[in-house]
């Protein structure tokens, strides 16, 4: 799991570096070609990236030269996480792992799960897991009104990975829209039903870690 972990947090720090450049190159490009961010209000795909090129098309200007620079080295990194985001599912796939077949799972996500978590068969049951995913609910009710507030605690980046489970399930799983869905007609609000969302699927990963787990010493 040492390699999904190393890949995994490789992969975030290039993505850092990524999002750092774009945000930077925005800004020089707002400043040089008002009105540009309405045309193009992101430099996420080739395409925009392209299309901002074609805006410096002439233009010598210092400021110009480094945004095209800027603009080589986004598509430099892009190259990079694409390269390690095959890497990670060749791991992935390697590793035997079941995780993928849960929706709002791809590679990266069940990277993730794997390079953090470890060695599943250490985890004793899913309310440690929920400890461990930053899930398990923190009473904060006060008189009648029963609430639970947001857990800091936990590992992160499993929660992180969770939190993309869910936002994933949410536009395209029907049953996960109608939890929710119930969550709010108790009176939830639309963060304290995603906290419940979450800590839902923490028990749905668990339980594959689980049954990946048991059914290792027959596959072998």
């Amino acid at each position: 799991f040492i390699d999904l972990k190393l890949l995994s947090d490789h992969r975030d720090q290039l993505v850092r570096a990524r999002t750092r450049l774009i945000n930077r190159t925005h800004t020089d490009l707002v400043i040089s070609h008002p009105g540009y961010e309405r045309r193009i209000p992101k430099l996420n795909s080739k395409k925009k990236q392209s299309a901002a090129l074609t805006l410096l098309r002439g233009d010598q200007s210092v400021r110009a030269g480094l945004i095209r620079d800027r603009i080589g080295e986004i598509r430099r990194l892009s190259k990079k996480i694409a390269d390690v985001e095959k890497q990670i599912a060749g791991k992935v796939k390697e590793s035997g792992t079941t995780l993928t077949a849960l929706q709002g799972i791809g590679f990266v996500i069940a990277a993730k799960v794997l390079g953090e978590v470890g060695d599943p068969a250490r985890i004793r049951s899913k309310g440690s897991f929920a400890m461990l995913t930053g899930t398990a609910p923190i009473e904060a009710s006060s008189g009648a009104t029963k609430r639970h507030r947001l857990n800091l605690g936990g590992n992160r980046q499993l929660n992180y990975a969770l939190h993309v489970m869910a936002l994933a399930r949410l536009r395209h799983d029907d049953d996960t829209k109608a939890y929710v869905a119930r969550r709010k007609m108790e009176g939830k609000s639309d963060k304290e039903a995603l906290r419940c969302l979450k800590r839902h699927l923490s028990n749905v990963v668990f339980r594959q870690l689980v049954a990946d787990v048991e059914s290792a010493p027959r596959a072998a």
